[in-house]
């Protein structure tokens, strides 16, 4: 009996101290938050998002674009690493009273492939015009509405949030979103949600460029006097009149820092810009102030041999994407 006692006490021991370490160990907590609860929605469908002051939401239309859109006083314009998400949709009002609809009462974020969110511009607008849409809805009223999304260029945007409250819609936009046009379509991407950085561009067509369209109206070779200097011997200027078209509502300088333009002649030698912007018919200075829409005619001119011509003229304006113009025809 005695050996059976000194068996069992070491044995009872053990337990004591492992039950004693396991009481004075705390339990590990993993903090964390849980993702968002959500409806599935699809373009078309109709929703009523809120409790407290419920709104009936409709997306209408999903769409890459690379232009500008105005919102108000405010030029939104992709930098060549970005595109646009334009967002078309339908805000209508259930209640049997006046509600106000603004910017602030529904929010949209994008989702890019690598689950980065891209929130929207915080602006909306009345679809089809440039106004900033702030209103008092009536019982019943419908309006439709647009606003924009900053996205990276590369690749499509495969999801969507849209919120109200405590209300949340999640959006499938694969397959769903109307690809960019094919003249800036990258087409390696054959989905069309790729925009080309170098956008190959036609004389006598404008494009967006930041807070301009832009338009190549004319090319030629000249041995007239630029900025008061005629062509070094042996040389002559190749001379490209744009329009410019500003796009501020409010108005808005224009300049010669505004723009990247560069030549690259035939040899497939880069000619760098001159830093100088004349007024298209005449040998003066141009620059100054325009009004919403207003338009300006404005030279660029680059000294090359004569024995020489060019290849390609490309536009930009340092953030945004550039325009090729081949010039290769130019004698």
């Amino acid at each position: 009996m005695k050996k059976t006692v000194r068996l069992i006490l070491p044995v009872l021991a053990a337990l004591t101290l492992a039950q004693a370490a396991q009481a004075t160990t705390p339990s590990r907590v993993v903090q964390g938050t849980t993702e968002l609860e959500g409806e599935v929605a699809k373009l078309g469908e109709t929703f009523t998002l809120g409790k407290q002051s419920p709104l009936n939401f409709t997306l209408l239309k999903v769409e890459y674009s690379v232009g500008h859109v105005v919102i108000g006083n405010t030029v939104y314009s992709p930098k060549a690493a970005e595109k646009l998400l334009l967002l078309h949709f339908a805000v209508h009002n259930p209640q049997r009273r006046d509600v106000r609809y603004y910017w602030p009462d529904l929010k949209f974020t994008a989702v890019d492939a690598q689950d980065r969110n891209h929130p929207y511009a915080q602006a909306v607008a009345r679809d089809g015009t440039t106004e900033r849409l702030e209103i008092n809805l009536k019982p019943a009223q419908k309006v439709n509405v647009l606003t924009v999304i900053r996205v990276p260029a590369g690749g499509g945007v495969p999801k969507l949030l849209v919120q109200r409250e405590a209300a949340l819609l999640r959006y499938d936009l694969r397959g769903q979103v109307q690809p960019l046009p094919k003249a800036v379509a990258d087409p390696t991407d054959t989905s069309g949600a790729t925009p080309l950085t170098q956008v190959p561009a036609a004389l006598k067509t404008f494009n967006p460029l930041e807070r301009f369209d832009v338009r190549l109206d004319d090319v030629k070779f000249t041995g007239e006097a630029l900025n008061g200097k005629a062509p070094a011997a042996g040389q002559r200027y190749l001379s490209a009149v744009f329009t410019l078209r500003n796009m501020e509502p409010g108005g808005g300088r224009y300049a010669w820092s505004d723009f990247k333009p560069m030549l690259r002649d035939a040899d497939g030698e880069r000619v760098e810009y001159n830093g100088l912007l004349l007024k298209a018919s005449r040998d003066e200075t141009a620059g100054g102030t325009l009004g919403a829409g207003e338009e300006v005619r404005v030279r660029f001119f680059f000294a090359l041999p004569a024995n020489v011509n060019g290849q390609t003229l490309t536009l930009a304006d340092g953030t945004g994407r550039a325009y090729v113009y081949d010039v290769s025809g130019v004698r």
